[in-house]
């Protein structure tokens, strides 16, 4: 079966009464490994985009899935399962803004060790930027270099540190 058949083909899953697959591109998961498909689970994309499932708990296990998204409906199919998701970044060149990071994901890792957060804790990152928690939130994990990935919401920057289900806000210092 030709790509552009399957594609075709996958919309009318994901989108019934759709005549075309003009809303829905192909692409590949590229973080987390795996990607386990879980309600609040953040990846991204080949084109840098950034995505939340929503609302499923399938515990896939996938490396580097290939993926059909088709973003007009919030859905997305791997491996032919289907999902909610919402898009929560774009790829591409970042946006400027006088007073906000040079971009809209910084990717990085924590300098040293990370053992949580409990109210206003500070984050020095690798890449050396330092970012500190602006939301009131407890909770500890203890990781060495965990990769943080910070990310422009509507209300400011959250930012998820590997392995850790739950997401900070946070503002950058430095």
């Amino acid at each position: 079966m030709s790509l552009k058949i399957f594609l075709v083909a996958c919309v009318a899953v994901l989108m019934p009464g759709l005549a075309s697959a003009q809303t829905c591109f192909e692409s590949s998961i590229i973080s987390p490994i795996p990607f386990m498909g879980n309600h609040g689970e953040i990846f991204k994309l080949t084109d840098g985009s950034l995505w939340e499932v929503q609302y499923e708990y399938a515990y896939m296990y996938e490396y580097y899935p290939m993926v059909i998204v088709c973003s007009t409906r919030g859905r997305m199919m791997v491996g032919g399962k289907t999902f909610n998701v919402r898009q929560i970044a774009t790829g591409g060149p970042p946006t400027q803004s006088p007073s906000a990071p040079s971009t809209d994901v910084i990717e990085s890792r924590i300098d040293g060790e990370f053992s949580g957060w409990e109210g206003e804790t500070i984050f020095k990152l690798e890449n050396g930027q330092v970012w500190q928690q602006a939301s009131y939130a407890y909770m500890y994990s203890y990781k060495y270099r965990p990769k943080v990935l910070i990310f422009r919401t509507r209300g400011g920057y959250e930012m998820q540190v590997d392995g850790v289900s739950n997401r900070v806000r946070v503002t950058r210092l430095r």
